[in-house]
């Protein structure tokens, strides 16, 4: 997507073929934007033709920069909080659904290469850090949900403790988690995640790598890495323009 700083209208409206020449957003996307309630209503004159406004051409190109930096479940769910906001022209909680999204996708880009990290210097590093985790704490951690971790035990990629207890998790699980978000971001079955860590916790790490990374030609976990990364990458970028557009949005 390339930004376009927007002309004022000289009209009141304009109809789809010159807003889809405006923002560069072909206009059976923008009919589909309408129809999906991303757009606040759009006006048609007698002839039955849609019209325009400005507020339409900035929420088309919210739009835009939202569905063109899709990385992740997570980072989906709060851009759409974006879009809701734009469609209501309310810009106090645009700017805070803008700021709160490139702070989210800056946070997934730091999990992302620490878990490379982990993966490529083995999962069991020795570090002094003794603190214990709460599960509420540890999902705050990896961005996901306590649900997320509970599913994570009962696939089998986390080990559970007694039913009642009360859990906490080491740094050594914290990392494991850290692993684990980011093969399911990248791509990979909870089956192979689970065939790899079964296979290295039986200290079996040349046949672990095996399940992740196929021949060594082929290096198909440091791709799917590279290309994970770099969605984050262009994802942190349209962030940045969805920030700007708040201050295009408030001149008018």
């Amino acid at each position: 997507f390339e930004y376009r700083r927007m002309k004022r209208l000289t009209n009141t409206y304009c109809y789809i073929k010159e807003i889809s020449a405006m923002t560069g957003v072909k206009a059976g996307t923008i009919r589909f934007y309408e129809k999906i309630g991303f757009l606040e209503p759009v006006e048609r004159i007698p002839n039955q033709y849609r019209v325009f406004n400005e507020h339409h051409i900035y929420q088309i190109q919210v739009c835009s920069l939202v569905f063109g930096g899709f990385v992740n479940t997570r980072l989906r769910k709060i851009s759409m909080h974006i879009i809701a906001a734009a469609k209501a022209w309310d810009l106090e909680a645009y700017d805070k659904a803008a700021q709160n999204y490139l702070q989210a996708v800056e946070q997934d880009i730091s999990r992302a290469k620490k878990a490379v990290s982990i993966v490529t210097n083995q999962l069991d590093q020795d570090e002094n850090d003794q603190q214990q985790y709460s599960k509420k704490e540890a999902a705050e951690l990896l961005g996901v949900t306590p649900e997320t971790i509970r599913n994570w035990e009962r696939n089998g990629l986390l080990t559970q403790k007694e039913p009642y207890s009360r859990r906490r998790y080491q740094i050594n699980e914290i990392r494991r988690m850290y692993v684990i978000r980011f093969l399911l971001d990248t791509g990979y079955s909870c089956m192979a995640i689970l065939q790899f860590l079964t296979a290295y916790d039986d200290g079996l790490d040349q046949k672990a790598a095996s399940f992740l990374l196929g021949t060594v030609e082929n290096a198909e976990l440091y791709s799917r890495a590279d290309q994970y990364l770099k969605s984050l990458s262009r994802a942190r970028t349209q962030a940045d323009t969805l920030c700007h557009l708040f201050v295009e949005m408030k001149k008018i």
